[in-house]
């Protein structure tokens, strides 16, 4: 495998430590919050302006972690800055991406301000709603950037020899599917600990259907991702990798096994029972993590 120039590496080699595969892994979380919550919030629920509002201060909070682990991997904060500022670094996708986290938060900040003020007003429900209306194109945008940054890990580790993993045909789908998984277990450990409102039942029934939906796409994406590394052969040591090498353990223990028959089963059998719902979101946050992981972490 021929090795890029300095020139062609959009990021130096030790950039790939701990700090930025936290990163790669968490970046997902909110966006799949944001995404979890506005299709939550336009379900009809009896509890949809509360989603929007914990929707936003979950997303806005997972942001803030993410952004203190960038400026600490990038080691000053003003690099930080000049990432976010600067135009012409458009052609790095780590800077792309703090745009996108920057803007992100900028948007989460406005709804959050209209969400808390027309809690505050005398009439709750009704600011709420028109504050959702009036929000609608903000919250679209939202939506759109939250998509780009949970399909973005894809491009940024596709441009760099350390992570060949995730410049294979099916990383970019995987990306958005785990981002999804997460924000839909994290919705429904949230729900399932601290629910007590009369649409807590229903709210635990719509987010167990879409996690359902969405392990089933996973796991099949999983089987085809395989199955295209394993038919071709530059690919097969990456696919032999995961499958029976050093990285098996996590593939097969924590991602399948863990990560989609366990709570496959818990949902199934035990339905809206909130143990079977806590455990099972549990079980896939941690498959979800560890897939991000493994398109990070295989092949360097």
């Amino acid at each position: 495998m021929t090795v890029p120039s300095p020139a062609q590496a959009p990021l130096p080699e030790a950039a790939w430590g701990p700090l930025l595969a936290s990163y790669v892994v968490l970046v997902g979380l909110p966006s799949g919050v944001t995404l979890t919550t506005w299709w939550l919030g336009r379900q009809r629920l009896s509890e949809a302006a509360a989603i929007d509002r914990y929707g936003a201060w979950g997303a806005m909070g997972a942001l803030a972690l993410i952004s203190v682990l960038l400026i600490f991997d990038l080691g000053r904060p003003e690099r930080f800055y000049l990432m976010i500022t600067r135009f012409d670094n458009l052609g790095s996708p780590i800077a792309v991406g703090a745009k996108l986290i920057a803007a992100k938060m900028f948007l989460l900040a406005v709804l959050i301000y209209g969400f808390e003020r027309g809690r505050r007003s005398a009439n709750a429900a009704e600011p709420m709603v028109a504050g959702r209306k009036t929000g609608s194109v903000l919250a679209w945008i939202v939506v759109f950037i939250s998509f780009a940054l949970a399909v973005y890990p894809a491009s940024l580790l596709s441009r760099s020899w350390a992570s060949p993993l995730a410049d294979s045909s099916g990383s970019a789908l995987i990306f958005l599917i785990t981002a999804l998984l997460m924000g839909t277990a994290a919705v429904l450990l949230t729900v399932s600990v601290l629910g007590a409102g009369p649409g807590t039942r229903e709210l635990l029934r719509a987010g167990r259907r879409a996690l359902l939906l969405l392990l089933g796409f996973f796991a099949v994406t999983l089987l085809f991702e395989m199955l295209s590394l394993a038919g071709r052969a530059p690919d097969r040591l990456l696919a032999g990798e995961v499958l029976t090498g050093g990285s098996a353990a996590v593939f097969w223990g924590v991602v399948v096994a863990g990560g989609i028959a366990v709570p496959m089963v818990g949902l199934l059998l035990f339905r809206t029972r909130r143990e079977a719902v806590f455990v099972s979101a549990a079980a896939v946050l941690a498959g979800a993590a560890a897939t991000r992981y493994l398109l990070f972490a295989v092949g360097q």
